[in-house]
């Protein structure tokens, strides 16, 4: 059981490395955000959005398939040693 606690530990671990760095493309973002109404921003600004964009969809999916569930069943995933060990 322990196994599978640590794996917790990790996979919050990881979200919070996730989140430390979609907060510093978000950063990136207002920094370089165009000053001009309708520009459409340079290469860094649309870089550092995509970015972004893509992390909070990472996290998001984490969570989804926490609230489902889907990290519960890796405790039956886990091979047992047979009868000869």
């Amino acid at each position: 059981m322990t196994e599978i606690q640590d794996k917790e530990k990790e996979r919050k671990q990881w979200c919070d490395l996730l989140h430390a760095g979609w907060m510093f493309h978000q950063q990136m973002v207002k920094e370089t955000e165009p000053t001009i109404i309708g520009d459409g921003g340079s290469d860094d600004y649309i870089f550092h959005k995509a970015v972004a964009v893509a992390i909070m969809d990472a996290i998001n999916m984490i969570q989804q398939m926490e609230a489902l569930g889907y990290f519960e069943e890796e405790d039956t995933l886990i091979s047992k040693p047979g009868p000869m060990g």
